[in-house]
């Protein structure tokens, strides 16, 4: 194997996509539990179902539909970690907003990325079939 040759696992874009499906879908399943009064069984059930789904709806995307996904979802965590730092933590507004700057710029990132593992996994896939 030649050292310019271009492998298929890069470790940061594995952490950045992990740390992003781990985020969202803890807090989906942590939402849709306690609305519908359930225990943490059920919730680390619909995470593991949410991350399903987004794996799957993701890499069948064109590319403005997954640029609009993403930001809603970037927004989405953004908003759900300044909620967190204001109501149960009681931060002031500063400090939540630099707390919702976290997840926005690792989600952001981790998209960007994602989006980029994607393309290079479909061309090694096509240069070997």
């Amino acid at each position: 194997m030649a050292a310019a040759s271009v492998s298929i696992l890069r470790l940061r874009a594995g952490f950045l996509v992990l740390a992003a499906l781990i985020f969202v879908s803890a807090s989906a399943g942590r939402w849709a539990a306690t609305l519908l009064s359930l225990g943490w069984g059920w919730a680390a059930l619909i995470g593991v179902v949410v991350a399903a789904l987004i794996a799957l709806i993701v890499t069948r995307l064109d590319r403005i539909a997954y640029f609009g996904i993403a930001v809603v979802v970037t927004l989405f965590g953004a908003y759900t970690a300044y909620d967190f730092a204001r109501g149960p933590v009681d931060w002031s507004e500063g400090w939540a907003l630099l707390a919702a700057l976290v997840p926005a710029v690792l989600l952001g990132a981790a998209f960007w990325d994602f989006r980029h593992l994607v393309g290079e996994i479909r061309a090694w896939a096509n240069s070997r079939g």
